[in-house]
C-alpha cells in the first residue's frame, strides 16, 4: 500500500462460523452455565472479534475505543456502499465492514489480507484466554468482486466446506496428571467462583470455561435480560401439582431457500448485500420480536390475577427464555402453558414465514440438557416430515411426554414405548398454502376437535382411552362401545369420517398422553 491507499485486488471477504454450538452449550447441565453459553456465542463478536480488530487498527493510528470494523444498524437495514467502503478504509478509521449478519451468517470484507489475518491471530488468542473451549472457523475469499456477488457467495461456500472437512478437532490442552480437571471437559480446574451450594469460603473450583459462562450469565443478570423466573419450580402453577415443566424449542424452516429467493434477480454487492441485510432485520421481527411480545402478552393476561403464598400479585412472565435470536427460539414454562405459547407464537404469524415447534414436557427436576434434546428432536421430526410430505410452508407442532428413556434418542423412545407407528404427531399448527393438502391428516385443529369430544366423556373415561388405544384397535374399539353404551346420544369418534380406525386411535392416545396438561381445563 502507498499512501493510505487500497488496491482492490487486496480485499479480502471473510466468513465466520461458531463451530460446535450445541456441544459448547449443552455441555453442562446446569441452566446458569446453558444460558451463559447461548449468550457468549451471541455476542462473540461484539466481545471478542470488535476488540482485536481496533488493536489492529490502534497499532497504525490510535483511536482509542472508536470502532475499527464499520457496522450497519439492524434496525435501519443500512444499503451497502463500495463507494463509502473505499472512503472509509482510506480514511484509516475503519479497517473492515460488515457485510452481512443473519441467519447463523457473519461476513466482513476486509481492506486486505494481512490485516485479516492479524485481526484473526487476536480474537483466537482471545477466544482462547477467555472462553476456553470454543471455536470459531473463519474462511477468506480474496479478489471478491463486487459485481458478483452470487458468484463470490458460492466461491465462499465450497472453501468453507473443505475447511471443515480439515479443521483440527483437536482441543488444547494445558493440564499436567496431578492437576484436578472438570470430568466432562477435562480442562483444569483453574479458577474459582461464587455458586450456590459451594462450601468453605463460597467458592467452588471450575474450569476457565465454566467460569466463562458463569460470568456472562451474571453479566445479562446484571443488565436485567436475564431476570426471569431463575428457580425452574416456581414456574409450576399452583403448589400441590406435579411439578411439570416443558422446554419448547422452535426453529424456522427452510431459511436457506429463503435467502435464495430474495436474491432472485441480484448480483451486485450493492444489490444482494442490501437485500440480505433487510431480511436478516425481517427475520429477527417476525420470528423473534413479535413473537415475544405475544408470548408475553399472552402470559401477563393468564396470570394477571394470581397471587402468591404472601398475597402478592405473581409475575406474569412465568418463563425462562434460553435462546432467542435470528429465527430460533427455545424457553422453559409451566408444562400446562407449553400449548398456549405456542399458540401466541403463530397468532398473527406472517405468511411468508414458517416454522416447526418442539415440546418435551419433563419433571423440574430431571436433567435439563436431556429435555432440550428431545425438544430439539421433536422440532425435527416436524421437518422431517415437511421434507417427507413436500411440504414448504407448514408449521408443525411434535411433543414428547419425558417418563424415562432419558439418554436415548426420541426415535429409540418411540420405539420402545410404542408399536408400529402409533404416533399422530407431528401435527399441522399453521399453513397459508396448498400445503394443508389431504395427505397430511393430523392437525391441531382436528385434535381440538377430537378433545372437546373427549371432554363431554369425563375424566376417568378419556384416562381409560390410553392403555386401550395403545394395546391395539380391538381394545379400543371395545373401550369405545362401552362408553357409548353408557350415553343416550352415542358420540362419533370418526369426527363425521374425518378419521378410519387407525387415524382415529392415534390420534386419541396422543391427545389422552397429554389430557391434563392441555385439553382437560374446558371439561364439562
Amino acid at each position: 500500500m502507498e499512501g493510505g491507499n487500497i488496491l482492490k485486488d487486496e480485499r479480502v471477504l471473510a466468513m465466520y462460523d461458531v463451530r460446535g454450538k450445541q456441544e459448547y452449550i449443552y455441555r453442562s447441565r446446569k441452566i446458569q452455565e446453558i444460558i451463559g453459553a447461548s449468550c457468549i456465542i451471541r455476542d462473540v463478536f461484539e466481545d471478542y472479534l470488535y476488540p482485536a480488530a481496533r488493536q489492529v487498527r490502534n497499532k497504525e493510528k490510535d483511536m482509542g475505543d472508536k470502532e475499527a470494523v464499520y457496522r450497519y444498524g439492524p434496525k435501519t437495514a443500512e444499503a451497502f456502499s463500495t463507494e463509502a467502503f473505499e472512503q472509509r478504509m482510506q480514511e484509516g478509521c475503519y479497517i473492515g465492514e460488515v457485510v452481512y449478519d443473519g441467519g447463523g451468517n457473519f461476513l466482513i470484507l476486509y481492506r486486505d489480507r494481512e490485516t485479516c489475518i492479524r485481526v484473526n491471530r487476536l480474537f483466537t488468542k482471545s477466544l482462547m484466554e477467555h472462553t476456553g473451549t470454543l471455536k470459531v472457523l473463519c474462511t477468506i475469499l480474496e479478489h471478491p468482486d463486487f459485481m458478483r456477488y452470487q458468484e463470490d457467495n458460492r466461491r465462499l461456500y465450497e472453501q468453507h466446506r473443505r475447511n471443515e472437512a480439515t479443521e483440527s478437532v483437536i482441543h488444547p490442552v494445558n493440564n499436567l496428571p496431578v492437576v484436578q480437571v472438570d470430568p466432562r471437559t477435562s480442562r483444569p480446574l483453574s479458577v474459582k467462583r461464587i455458586t450456590a451450594g459451594a462450601g468453605g469460603d463460597g467458592r467452588k473450583k471450575m474450569s476457565l470455561e465454566c467460569a466463562a459462562k458463569y460470568d456472562k450469565y451474571r453479566e445479562e443478570e446484571r443488565r436485567g435480560e436475564a431476570a426471569e423466573e431463575k428457580i425452574l419450580d416456581r414456574i409450576v402453577e399452583k403448589r400441590g401439582e406435579e411439578s411439570l415443566l416443558a422446554v419448547i424449542y422452535i426453529d424456522g424452516n427452510n431459511m436457506g431457500a429463503q435467502v435464495q429467493k430474495c436474491l432472485e434477480g441480484k448480483e451486485s454487492y450493492e444489490e444482494c448485500v442490501t437485500e440480505l441485510r433487510r431480511f436478516s432485520g425481517e427475520i429477527q421481527k417476525n420470528y423473534v420480536d413479535d413473537r415475544m411480545e405475544a408470548i408475553n402478552a399472552m402470559l401477563d393476561g393468564k396470570y394477571k390475577d394470581e397471587r402468591d403464598e404472601d398475597g402478592k400479585s405473581r409475575p406474569g412472565k412465568k418463563r425462562r427464555t434460553i435462546v432467542a435470536a435470528g429465527d430460533e427460539m427455545a424457553i422453559i414454562c409451566n408444562a400446562r402453558d407449553a400449548l398456549d405459547v405456542v399458540k401466541a407464537y403463530f397468532r398473527d404469524f406472517p405468511e411468508k414465514c414458517s416454522s416447526c415447534v418442539g415440546i418435551a414436557v419433563f419433571h423440574s427436576h430431571a436433567p435439563y440438557a436431556d429435555a432440550y434434546r428431545l425438544a430439539e428432536e421433536c422440532c425435527e421430526s416436524g421437518k422431517a416430515w415437511m421434507k417427507k410430505k413436500g411440504l414448504n410452508h407448514a408449521c408443525l407442532l411434535d411433543f414428547h411426554y419425558c417418563q424415562g428413556g432419558i439418554g436415548i434418542s426420541l426415535e429409540g423412545i418411540r420405539k420402545k414405548e410404542l408399536p408400529e407407528k402409533e404416533c399422530s404427531r407431528p401435527w399441522m399448527m399453521l399453513s397459508h398454502s396448498k400445503d394443508r393438502e389431504e395427505g397430511f391428516c393430523y392437525s391441531l385443529e382436528l385434535a381440538e376437535e377430537m378433545a372437546a369430544l373427549l371432554r363431554r366423556l369425563g375424566r376417568s373415561n378419556v384416562k381409560s382411552l390410553l392403555s386401550a388405544a395403545l394395546n391395539s384397535p380391538a381394545d379400543l374399539e371395545m373401550e369405545l362401545e362401552r362408553i357409548n353404551a353408557h350415553r343416550t346420544e352415542p358420540e362419533d369418534f370418526t369426527l363425521g369420517g374425518k378419521l378410519d380406525e387407525e387415524r382415529k386411535r392415534k390420534l386419541i392416545y396422543d391427545i389422552v398422553l397429554v389430557y391434563d396438561l392441555w385439553f382437560r381445563e374446558e371439561e364439562v
